[in-house]
C-alpha cells in the first residue's frame, strides 16, 4: 500500500527567516506548535518572528475557545497557561463547573408571600459550606437588611445541616455566541503551516503556499476560498488515536498531497473533537502522500510526533481524501451552528459522564482490589450509573435491572469464576469488563435497555 512510511526529522532550524514576513530567526519569544489553550506545550523560536507571533494572540488564538473549553471542562484538564480547568458560563444563573457539574453563579435567595401574609424564604446554595460562608459573611446581613443575631445564625445553620441535597442533572445549553469563522480558519491555517515548517520547511516558504500564508498572517483573501469540508478515507491520526488511546488528549494535523484533486490540503483536529480543513496549494502534480503530526496534551513539552507516508497507486487506486467546497453562505453558517449544537448538546455531556466513569475506575484501580463478589459489585455499579446517565442525555429511560442483566450476561457474571483472586487491573479482567460494557452499549443503542 505504501512506497514510503517514515518518521521525519525536525527541520525547523533550517528556516533562517520567518515564513510570513522574512524577519531573521530565531525569535526571542517561542511559538507553540499547537495552541497552548488547546493543551499544546511544545514551542520553538525557529518558525516565525516575535511580531508575527504576537499578532495571532490578540484575536485568532481565541477563535476556538468555545469548543476547547467545553472539551477540557468535560474531561477535567487544562491548557499549559491555565491555572484552572475552564468553566462554562450559561445565560441563566448557573455555570458548568469542571466535569459538567451544574453550579450557581451566586446563591439564590427568594422570598415568597403566602396567602396568609407570611413570608416563606427559599435559599439555594451550591454546598453547605457555601451556605455557612453566606451566613457568617455579608450575605445574610444583606438579605435581612441588618446584622443577624447569633441565635438567628445558629437556627439557620441547623436548618442547612438538616437539609437534604437536591441534585440537578447538568443539561448543557448552547449559549448565543457569534462564531468568527474567518478567525477560526486563520488559526487553522497558521497551525498547519507551523507543522509544515517544523518538518518540511521547503514547502512552508515556497511559492505554492504564498496565498495561504498571506491569509493566515495578514487576513488577505476570503476565508471561504481556502475552507473546505473533507472526508478522510484514510486517516493516520484516527488510527493513532485508536491504537494509542489518545482520545481528546491530543491535537493533530494531517497534510494531504493529492494528485487526483491537484491540491495540497491540511486538516487540523483539535482535541479529537473539532476539525477544520484548508487548501494549502493548488495545481499540485506529484506523488500522493500524507504527513501526520500529533502532539499530546499532557504538558510534556516534547516535540510532536510525525509520520510521512507515500501511497502506492497500484495497490491503492481510490482517492484518500474527499473534498467539498462550501457554497451558500446560509448553509455555511448553519453547518457550523449545527456542529456546535452537537458538541454542546451531545458530545459535551457524554464526554463528561465518560470521563467520570474513567476517573472512578482509576480510583478503584489504585486500591489494588482483588476480585471477589463484593468488589465486583462496586465496579458494576459504576457502569450502571454511566448507562442511566447516558439514558438521561439521550432522552431514553434506562431500566437499571435490564442494564445490570446485560452487563452480567456479557461477562460480569463469569469474571469472578474465571479470575478469582486476580486484581482488577489484570489485563484479562479489564478486557472482560470492557467487552461486557461494549456489548451493553450496543444493547442500549438497540433500545433493549429501555423501560417497559
Amino acid at each position: 500500500m505504501f512506497t514510503r512510511f517514515e518518521q521525519l526529522p525536525i527541520r525547523a532550524s533550517e528556516l533562517t527567516m520567518c515564513f510570513y514576513c522574512g524577519t531573521s530567526l530565531p525569535a526571542i519569544a517561542k511559538e507553540h506548535i499547537f495552541n497552548s489553550s488547546w493543551g499544546g506545550s511544545h514551542k520553538t523560536g525557529n518558525l516565525i518572528c516575535d511580531e508575527c507571533n504576537s499578532s495571532f494572540s490578540k484575536q485568532t488564538d481565541l477563535a476556538f475557545a468555545v469548543y476547547v473549553q467545553a472539551v477540557m471542562n468535560s474531561w477535567v484538564f487544562k491548557g499549559e497557561r491555565h491555572k484552572q480547568v475552564p468553566i462554562i458560563l450559561l445565560e441563566n444563573e448557573y455555570f458548568l463547573d469542571q466535569g459538567a457539574k451544574l453550579k450557581l453563579k451566586q446563591p439564590i435567595v427568594e422570598d415568597e408571600i403566602l396567602p396568609d401574609g407570611r413570608i416563606k424564604s427559599n435559599l439555594t446554595f451550591n454546598s453547605k459550606s457555601q451556605a455557612k460562608r453566606w451566613i457568617e459573611g455579608d450575605g445574610m446581613a444583606a438579605w435581612l437588611g441588618r446584622p443577624p443575631s447569633t441565635e438567628e445564625q445558629e437556627i439557620l445553620k441547623k436548618i442547612i445541616i438538616a437539609a437534604q441535597p437536591e441534585v440537578s442533572d447538568a443539561k448543557p445549553q448552547l449559549a448565543s455566541i457569534q462564531l468568527n469563522l474567518k478567525e477560526q480558519y486563520r488559526s487553522t491555517a497558521h497551525t498547519i503551516l507551523k507543522c509544515l515548517g517544523f518538518y518540511l520547511p521547503e514547502w512552508v516558504q515556497g511559492d505554492s503556499t504564498k496565498l495561504i500564508r498571506e491569509f493566515a498572517r495578514y487576513d488577505q483573501g476570503d476565508w471561504r476560498s481556502f475552507a473546505v469540508a473533507t472526508e478522510q478515507l484514510f486517516s493516520i491520526s484516527e488510527q493513532a488515536v485508536s491504537i494509542l488511546g489518545l482520545g481528546v488528549h491530543h491535537n493533530s494535523v494531517e497534510i494531504y498531497w493529492n494528485s487526483s484533486t491537484k491540491m495540497v490540503v491540511g486538516v487540523l483536529t483539535i482535541l479529537n473533537r473539532v476539525k477544520r480543513s484548508v487548501v494549502l496549494a493548488q495545481n499540485y502534480s506529484g506523488a500522493d502522500s500524507i504527513l501526520c503530526v500529533l502532539e499530546d496534551t499532557n504538558g510534556s513539552k516534547k516535540p510532536p510526533d510525525s509520520v510521512c507516508v507515500e501511497l502506492n497507486h497500484t495497490q491503492f487506486s481510490l482517492p484518500f481524501l474527499g473534498i467539498q467546497n462550501f457554497v451558500s453562505p446560509n448553509k455555511i453558517y448553519q453547518y457550523f451552528y449545527d456542529e456546535l449544537a452537537t458538541l454542546m448538546g451531545l458530545s459535551y455531556p457524554v464526554d463528561a459522564i465518560t470521563a467520570r466513569l474513567i476517573q472512578e475506575i482509576e480510583k478503584k484501580n489504585k486500591k489494588k482490589l482483588e476480585l471477589d463478589v463484593t468488589n465486583l459489585e462496586e465496579y458494576l455499579n459504576l457502569f450502571l450509573v454511566f448507562l442511566i446517565d447516558l439514558g438521561k442525555i439521550s432522552g431514553t429511560c434506562v431500566n437499571p435491572d435490564k442494564a445490570r442483566s446485560s452487563l452480567l450476561k456479557y461477562g460480569f457474571a463469569n469474571i469472578v469464576k474465571q479470575h478469582n483472586g486476580k486484581l482488577f487491573t489484570d489485563s484479562d479482567v479489564e478486557s472482560l469488563m470492557a467487552f461486557a460494557f461494549e456489548q451493553t452499549i450496543r444493547d442500549f443503542q438497540a433500545g433493549v435497555l429501555g423501560a417497559d
